[in-house]
């Protein structure tokens, strides 16, 4: 789909989320996770905006900008932020599920095909 670049970062996702990490909500939960366990782990926008600025700077620092980023994450909220990590980045983010070790003869073929 071809069309003008976008120019308003707030009709992107990085620019939604910029924009409610400098709300005065920003503090409020945003994102809920509810592990297997049953446990819960909340993240606000500002909690997200801060991990996500971290990988940011780490795929920046290491010349992704551009390039493709794998992430292996299992299910979670720190898939979340490695995808806004990338997209804060100027990265390409290609989720991908970790090999299972329980699993490996069907999983890590898997992933050495999306490698």
């Amino acid at each position: 789909m071809d069309g003008p670049p976008v120019t308003d970062l707030s009709q992107c996702l990085p620019g939604v989320l910029l924009k409610l990490a400098q709300n005065p909500s920003a503090r409020a939960p945003l994102y809920t996770f509810l592990g297997d366990d049953g446990e819960e782990t909340v993240w606000s926008a500002s909690d997200l905006d801060v991990r996500a600025r971290r990988i940011a700077s780490a795929l920046r620092e290491r010349g992704a900008q551009g390039e493709r980023v794998l992430l292996l994450y299992p299910p979670g909220l720190d898939y979340i932020a490695g995808f806004f990590g990338c997209l804060y980045a100027g990265a390409v983010a290609v989720p991908a599920y970790p090999p299972d070790p329980m699993r490996l003869e069907r999983t890590l073929p898997r992933l050495r095909a999306i490698i």
